[in-house]
């Protein structure tokens, strides 16, 4: 499976349409929450999810009998000041449909402990989503079509039917499409689908027999070529954007305890909602600069035409609970998850081949040239001095060279 994900613009009514079928969305996952909650705290077995389907649809028709009641002698204005201007009609039923599915599975993994107990949806998310049917979705060249959010009837009005596209002849045409989505990002809208792995964009290189190993750490990403790339989180335009960030979280956070002493609804507040655009802005100049990093590291090491790159298979989570303080918020902004797996996902890509070293071994603690293990190695310590054979290195490269030699002793 290869996956897609591209911009698009919609005009003031399918933006207005997209952020109606979003709200509606979470309200039917919170409405399915409670229901499904209610079962748990009685101590009774939860019903299978086609009976949860069947309940939430009379659910349905019961709250929009409601809403078509209080609309009653109002104006289009004051329906939408009340939040009254959408129905669950008016959403895609195959949206509805999906989001049910997700909030019962995400119980059922809680219930195979293979999560946390399920949280209720927020409207004021950074990221939310809702399922278009992959049968019902059509792409063009520079536009996709989407059910009940671009569906004008005039003959003559046709091409207001979809949905332009930032980018031109990306997501190919006739393909079999599976989960997309459109994605709400800060303020950006976005379609995301997956397709079959014949479509993916072929970037086969010729390679070297070249092997790379690579040490990670909080400040920077050391090869075994003693090849240096900074962390993201240590450059300048980093910590200026997180400033400005934090920055816009606080105002944001002042705006919110206004808004509930003057006993004002959020959406009512709009030095809130100004507010928050102006975070979510930062917040997307961070992803930004991640991604750009990724980018840089991912094409040097590419350039290089390695035929094999050795990783550390770190246990994040167990480094987390460190009693280092500066170890814990050092991993809480350095994405090596999100580094590691656009490395596979891009060395897959390329034919280049990804390995991991066992996750236990020493490779800081090893000396490159005679083998000796220093158990007593500090954390502090960022100079490698190996008391049998008096080598002299950098910690971290010595800790990429052992693991280049781990790969080739276990090939």
């Amino acid at each position: 499976m290869y996956t897609f994900k591209v911009m698009i613009h919609p005009n003031n009514k399918q933006m207005t349409k997209i952020r109606r079928t979003l709200n509606k969305c979470i309200e039917c996952n919170n409405i399915i929450y409670d229901y499904l909650d209610s079962f748990l705290k009685n101590n009774e077995k939860i019903p299978s999810c086609g009976d949860v389907r069947k309940w939430f649809t009379i659910q349905k028709s019961i709250k929009d009998n409601e809403v078509i009641e209080k609309r009653k002698g109002l104006t289009k204005k004051e329906m939408i000041s009340n939040h009254l201007d959408t129905l669950f009609y008016d959403v895609s039923n195959d949206a509805l449909k999906q989001e049910i599915k997700d909030t019962y599975n995400s119980f059922i993994r809680y219930f195979k402990k293979l999560s946390k107990y399920p949280v209720k949806k927020k409207n004021n998310n950074y990221k939310k989503s809702f399922y278009v049917d992959p049968y019902k979705i059509g792409f063009s060249n520079k536009k996709v079509r989407l059910e009940k959010i671009s569906n004008n009837k005039k003959p003559n009005r046709q091409r207001l039917n979809c949905v332009n596209m930032a980018e031109k002849d990306r997501i190919p045409l006739n393909a079999n499409y599976y989960n997309p989505r459109v994605v709400l990002e800060g303020d950006r809208f976005y379609i995301v689908v997956s397709v079959d792995d014949e479509y993916a964009p072929k970037k086969k290189i010729t390679t070297t027999d070249s092997i790379i190993g690579i040490d990670l750490n909080i400040k920077a990403v050391v090869t075994s070529d003693n090849d240096i790339y900074k962390s993201v989180t240590v450059t300048k335009r980093y910590r200026k954007a997180l400033k400005k960030e934090k920055r816009a979280q606080r105002k944001l956070s002042r705006k919110y305890l206004q808004a509930k002493t003057l006993k004002k609804s959020l959406k009512e507040s709009k030095n809130y909602i100004k507010q928050r655009k102006i975070k979510t802005k930062y917040t997307r100049r961070l992803r930004n600069l991640e991604e750009s990093y990724f980018d840089y590291v991912i094409t040097s090491l590419k350039n290089k035409r390695p035929k094999e790159i050795i990783i550390e298979d770190l246990d994040v989570k167990e480094m987390k609970e460190s009693d280092n303080k500066y170890v814990r918020k050092g991993l809480q902004r350095n994405p090596f998850s999100k580094l590691l797996k656009a490395l596979e996902n891009r060395c897959n890509n390329y034919g280049i081949l990804i390995r991991k070293v066992d996750r236990y071994y020493a490779s800081s603690k090893t000396c490159n040239i005679c083998g000796y293990k220093k158990t007593d190695l500090k954390l502090s310590d960022r100079t490698f001095i190996c008391p049998n054979c008096g080598l002299k290195i950098d910690r971290d490269y010595n800790a990429a060279i052992n693991i280049k030699k781990y790969a080739l002793v276990n090939n």
